[in-house]
C-alpha cells in the first residue's frame, strides 16, 4: 500500500507508488472512463484538482525558498536545505515523457499531479509543460549559480552522492520500516 507518497509492497504482493486517498483509484477510474457523475459521487473534481495542485504548489514553494536562502546564506551553513533544493526540480522531469507523449500525437490524460489537475480544471497541458521545463532549468540554474565557481563541484557532488544515498535508503529500508 502507498503511503505518503513511499513505495510500500502490499499484501498480495504487488507494489504500488503513490500518495492517495481512499477512493482516488475508483474516482480516477469512473474519472477516466467518463462517468463524471458517479466519479463526482465519489469527491468533486476540484476538490481533486486542489489536491493533485497541492504538491505542485509546495514544491515551488519549496524551492522559491530554497534558492532564496543559498542565494542570502551560501551554500555551505545550510547544507541541508541546498540539498532540498537541489532534489525538488527534479520532480519536473515528468514533463519529459509527457511531451514525448504529446510529439507522438497521444492524449495524456492522467499521470502526474500537474497533468491531473490541468484534466480536471481545463487547463491546457503546453502550460503545464512550459512550467515544468521552466521549473527545472530555473531552479537548478539559480542554485547553481548561487554556488562561487571555485565550489561548485565541491558543494553539488557530495550533496548530490547524499541525496541519492539517502533516497535509496528512504524507500528500500527507513520507509518501509516507520511507515504503517
Amino acid at each position: 500500500m502507498a503511503v505518503g507518497g513511499m513505495v510500500r509492497r502490499r499484501d498480495d504482493g504487488d507494489v504500488k507508488s503513490s500518495a492517495s486517498w481512499s477512493g482516488s483509484r475508483e474516482f480516477t477510474r469512473l474519472f477516466r472512463a467518463g462517468d463524471l457523475e458517479a466519479a463526482t459521487a465519489i469527491a468533486e473534481p476540484w476538490q481533486v484538482a486542489v489536491s493533485a495542485a497541492a504538491g505542485p504548489i509546495v514544491s515551488y514553494i519549496a524551492i522559491i525558498a530554497c534558492v532564496l536562502a543559498v542565494r542570502r546564506f551560501g551554500p555551505g551553513p545550510l547544507f541541508l536545505v541546498f540539498a532540498i533544493g537541489l532534489v525538488t526540480p527534479f520532480r519536473w522531469t515528468w514533463v519529459f515523457p509527457v511531451l514525448y507523449l504529446r510529439l507522438r500525437g497521444a492524449e495524456v490524460k492522467w499521470g502526474p499531479d500537474e497533468v491531473v489537475a490541468g484534466v480536471l480544471t481545463g487547463i491546457p497541458q503546453f502550460l503545464l509543460i512550459l512550467l515544468g521545463l521552466a521549473s527545472l532549468v530555473l531552479g537548478y540554474w539559480f542554485l547553481v549559480t548561487a554556488i562561487p565557481r571555485g565550489r561548485r563541484v565541491r558543494t553539488l557532488v557530495p550533496t548530490l552522492v547524499g541525496a541519492v544515498v539517502g533516497g535509496v535508503l528512504w524507500v528500500l529500508w527507513v520507509g518501509p520500516m516507520v511507515l504503517p
